[in-house]
Parts: C-alpha cells; sequence; structure tokens
C-alpha cells in the first residue's frame, strides 16, 4: 500500500474513533514456510493493545509461538467511482475510496482459564452489553470446555499507519460533485462514502 501524505494527514483522535467503531479487524501473521496468514476477528481496543481470541489449534497460534510481530488491520471499504464521475475521458480516474489503518504488533499468547474467562467478558461487554448469557468463568462447567480450546492473544501496538483514501487529491469541489453523485446512485455503502468525502472538505475548511 502507498502511504501518499495527502490521505495519510488524519489526526490521532479521528483513528482511534474509526478503529473503535468497526466491528472485525484482521490479523496478519507469517509461517515458518513464509506463507502469510489472515484471520479475521472479533475484538477490544483500547488505544495502546487489541484482544482476540484464537482457537488454541489454529495456524495462527503456531506463527506467533515462532514471531511474536505481526499486524492487526482495521478498514471500511467505502465506494469505486467511475472515471466519467472525474474526467469524460480519462478511464485513469476511476478509483476506490476507503479508510483503513493497520498497527505493527507484538503478540502475547495465554491459555490460562481465568485470563480467558476475563478476556471473554470483556469482548462481551463491547459486542453484547445488554448481557443475555450467564457470566463466563473459568470454573464453570458450561464453559470450561470451550475455554479449553481457545487462547487469548493480547496484541501490543508498537506502530501504527493510517490511510483514509478520500479523494483529498482533488479540489473540494470535485470532491463535493463525487459525494452528490455517490447520493444519487445510491449503493449500500454510497451513503457512507459521500459523508467521508464531505469529512474532508469540511475538515479543510477549518484550518
Amino acid at each position: 500500500m502507498i502511504f501518499h501524505d495527502v490521505y495519510t494527514n488524519v489526526p490521532a483522535a479521528e483513528i482511534d474513533r474509526f478503529v473503535r467503531a468497526q466491528e472485525l479487524g484482521r490479523l496478519v501473521t507469517v509461517g515458518a514456510d513464509g506463507t502469510p496468514h489472515l484471520g479475521l476477528y472479533p475484538f477490544t481496543y483500547d488505544g495502546a493493545a487489541f484482544e482476540i481470541h484464537l482457537v488454541r489449534s489454529d495456524e495462527q497460534i503456531a506463527d506467533l509461538a515462532a514471531r511474536r510481530r505481526c499486524m492487526f488491520e482495521v478498514d471500511e471499504v467505502l465506494a469505486t467511482i467511475p472515471s466519467y464521475w472525474v474526467d469524460p475521458e480519462n478511464a485513469i480516474m476511476a478509483t476506490a475510496y476507503h479508510r483503513t489503518v493497520m498497527f505493527e504488533c507484538e503478540a502475547a499468547v495465554s491459555g490460562d482459564a481465568a485470563e480467558l474467562a476475563a478476556q471473554q467478558m470483556r469482548l462481551l461487554a463491547r459486542y453484547q452489553p445488554e448481557g443475555g448469557f450467564r457470566p463466563v468463568t473459568a470454573d464453570d462447567p458450561m464453559y470450561r470446555g470451550a475455554i479449553h480450546h481457545i487462547a487469548a492473544v493480547r496484541l501490543d501496538v508498537r506502530a501504527c499507519r493510517a490511510k483514509f483514501k478520500l479523494a483529498q487529491n482533488r479540489p473540494p469541489q470535485v470532491r463535493a460533485n463525487i459525494a452528490e453523485a455517490l447520493r444519487k446512485r445510491g449503493r449500500p455503502s454510497d451513503e457512507r462514502a459521500a459523508e467521508a468525502l464531505v469529512w474532508t472538505i469540511e475538515r479543510e475548511a477549518k484550518r
């Protein structure tokens, strides 16, 4: 991925807000033979680390046992646009809009039952805050078997790179025109894409 300055000048607070709003993140590890492995997981995030859990037999657990360094990535695919929205002839103007944040991490893996139960409660607090379940504890027979099969993974963030590709390389009026075209087209994510482009315009106007 190319990180041009125009796309990476994103305030830290906006990156944090974006990451916390996402439902799933991608863990990237590397196998012993150099093969990259990718998994998609629910997570919690406290600004310094992510927490996820994996099945103990997952190939990514073996990867992390050998190499603690890994990547965790969250993104939002927004829209693709046709070239003629920008130029009536130049096909190169066709493009895609997205928000992506990539974290370089160092992983710690634990099979401790109490730690796993506590982590599950933190995940449930995020994804099921309304309750509707029996609290997860290490000694509850209902949960003991499942806990035996998973591992708690903490991903301590060492570095972060963000790319919000939202037409910042185009003049504000062009972006406004694209946002209007997105709204008229009306695909499922087009309104979110339009709002993201308008966000760049409003942010620049405040400088």
